[in-house]
């Protein structure tokens, strides 16, 4: 069983969360130089999602910008990213696959500020075992198309069970097999005696170009899922 304090850590954080623990800022009120961006590119089954999520200061998680009505916009490749979420809001939208993602900041009086992702890896495709039932007891291979290299991060979560292999995933070698082994499925102590759906998440991930004249992260995520049923 994993360590208590960890449990107790999730649990307050996850209160946090729901109790909505980031203050919000109007963008109209915060110069570019004060903004911090996370900017993604996510690629699975086949489609597309640009994404953004904005800051106030020097670094994520403190207080969330919330796009105001001055003009302030992202687009990704022509495509107007809209709010979604609560707290923290950020912005999305389905573009068309393509081999270059520009993300483009606008706002009045003041030159676009262009940032890219143009090397994403390789589609992450055939995740398996998709469907049936497994054993926590049992020895099993995660598989994946071996198309690319390098490293990849692998999460398995489920509602009876911990994350595998870390809390919130973890790399492993990108090379279309990883053994989980016997028991390596940890149950939560409300699941051990619970079967659930184990999802599986495959990310490879690329760093892309941020504007010379912003401040944040910019990154590429070529995704691949399956699911099967986790038993006792």
């Amino acid at each position: 069983m994993r360590d208590k304090s960890m449990v107790l850590f999730l649990a307050a954080l996850c209160v946090a969360l729901v109790a909505g623990c980031h203050p919000q800022e109007d963008s109209c009120n915060v110069k570019t130089a004060g903004i911090y961006f996370q900017y993604e590119a996510v690629e699975e089954g086949g489609g597309a999602l640009g994404r953004a999520t904005l800051w106030v200061g020097d670094k994520p998680g403190g207080t969330n910008l919330v796009l105001g009505d001055c003009g302030d916009e992202v687009a990704v490749n022509g495509v107007k990213l809209k709010e979604k979420g609560s707290n923290p809001k950020y912005y999305e939208a389905a573009v068309p696959v393509a081999d270059v993602y520009e993300f483009v900041f606008t706002r009045e009086d003041e030159d676009p500020y262009v940032s890219v992702v143009d090397e994403m890896r390789p589609p992450v495709l055939d995740v398996a075992p998709s469907g049936g039932s497994i054993s926590r007891l049992d020895p099993f291979d995660v598989t994946w198309e071996n198309n690319d290299g390098g490293q990849i991060h692998l999460l398995i979560s489920g509602s009876c069970i911990w994350d595998y292999p870390n809390t919130l995933g973890d790399k492993v070698a990108d090379n279309g097999s990883h053994t989980v082994p016997a028991e390596g499925l940890d149950a939560t102590s409300a699941g051990e005696s619970e079967s659930c759906t184990a999802e599986i998440e495959l990310t490879r991930e690329t760093t892309g170009s941020l504007d010379p004249a912003l401040k944040g992260t910019i990154k590429g995520q070529s995704v691949g899922r399956s699911s099967f049923t986790t038993t006792p």
